[in-house]
């Protein structure tokens, strides 16, 4: 261990935060340091027992950070769940690393936990899947890979279910990301007698061909009455220029 290592980890000790926020800025390295216990600093930080959020953020926001650390013997997902602190996973909530818990989705290890978990502790898991849940459809959907939201069906998610913030799954899907792959596998869910999200689909492309060909028939109407102002225009000009003409032969 290095002397800056050493002195890393008597800082965390110690709860000297601002220690720890400078010896990172002088050692960038020390953002991925693992102590003897094969926790990594983000782990270390995360299970103390009162959890300093400002540090945790400054290193979540830290561009040289691996998530996670081959040196570590736990995974940093499984370390944040298992804490059942959603204000330490919400820091993390725009991050895709929080999707994965090693090879597995977290969203199983998190219904897991909300599953097994004491009556006083389901509130708080229930919240930390949610955040998970909504990172992952989100990211399937904006980087078009309907692996993960099979995955998410397989794990015992209801993709009918909205997101924390109302919409469905499927309206993420839009003019501007279009996910070609996610929308076919949406569509390949019409029919599917087991699950809800068939009528919701169904329904949302149904809506969608009529917004299309309403807006194609606004078009329609907006180019006939272009044409038709186009005409009137041109008579206006030929009754303009009649009259002008028999004024010049009065004259």
């Amino acid at each position: 261990m290095t002397p800056q290592e050493e002195a890393l980890w008597q800082a965390v000790t110690k709860k000297e935060y601002e220690q720890v926020k400078t010896l990172i800025n002088d050692h960038p390295e020390l953002i991925n340091a693992v102590n003897t216990n094969g926790r990594s600093l983000l782990m270390r930080v995360v299970l103390l027992l009162t959890p300093p959020l400002d540090l945790i953020e400054f290193i979540a926001q830290h561009p040289d950070l691996s998530f996670e650390n081959s040196k570590a013997t736990k995974t940093t997902m499984s370390v944040i769940l298992s804490t059942g602190r959603p204000e330490i996973l919400a820091i993390f909530a725009k991050d895709p690393h929080i999707i994965f818990d090693g090879e597995n989705l977290a969203y199983a290890t998190a219904k897991k936990l909300v599953e097994g978990a004491a009556q006083e502790k389901v509130e708080k898991y229930t919240k930390m899947l949610t955040i998970i849940r909504d990172a992952t459809i989100r990211h399937a959907i904006t980087t078009d890979n309907p692996s993960l939201l099979e995955r998410l069906e397989k794990a015992g998610d209801n993709l009918a279910q909205p997101l924390s913030d109302g919409k469905l799954p499927v309206r993420l899907i839009t003019k501007d990301c279009p996910a070609p792959l996610a929308t076919s596998w949406f569509q390949s869910q019409i029919g599917k007698n087991q699950i809800s999200i068939a009528s919701k689909v169904d329904s949302f492309f149904s809506n969608a061909r009529k917004m299309q060909d309403a807006q194609k028939e606004m078009e329609e109407v907006n180019r006939r009455m272009l044409e038709s102002d186009i005409k009137l225009l041109g008579k206006t000009y030929n009754s303009m220029e009649q009259v002008a003409s028999a004024l010049s032969l009065t004259n």
